[in-house]
């Protein structure tokens, strides 16, 4: 009887079963990275229109006409859509006419904050009348 060599049969069924279990441990592996990589560019993402937010806040609350009162207030915002909730609360400074705004925002349904920033505004420091008599000067001035 004619017995062929071990190397013509190809490779043993055990062979083939150790090669297909470290393909799908690194097929598994790869999933895994690109899963984790999806959802920290997810968050990044949650993050960065929670600041956009809060700075939306800070501006506003900088620009009103009005001096912001000492105390919390709380609003939802929508930014690259998505909703937003935010908590801004103005606080005393050392400085005197000087407060300071801080917003936390966290996005809608979640329970923990993703941002707080931190800003602050001062009152006024030009005398009624004055400001206008420097603002003509400074249009008048030569070249």
């Amino acid at each position: 009887m004619n017995t062929p060599s071990r190397d013509a049969h190809g490779f043993t069924l055990i062979e083939v079963l150790v090669a297909l279990v470290i393909v799908a441990l690194g097929v598994a592996a790869v999933m895994s990275a690109l899963v984790s990589s999806a959802d920290g560019t997810n968050r990044l993402r949650e993050r960065s229109l929670a600041e956009w937010v809060a700075a939306n806040r800070i501006v506003e609350t900088r620009l009103a006409k009005e001096f912001p009162t000492l105390g919390s207030s709380e609003g939802k915002a929508s930014m690259g859509g998505r909703n937003f909730q935010w908590r801004q609360r103005v606080e005393r400074t050392a400085i005197d006419g000087v407060v300071a705004i801080i917003v936390e925002v966290r996005a809608e349904g979640a329970g923990d904050g993703l941002v707080t920033l931190r800003g602050g505004r001062g009152e006024d420091l030009v005398v009624s009348g004055e400001a206008d008599a420097l603002w003509d000067t400074a249009v008048r001035a030569p070249p």
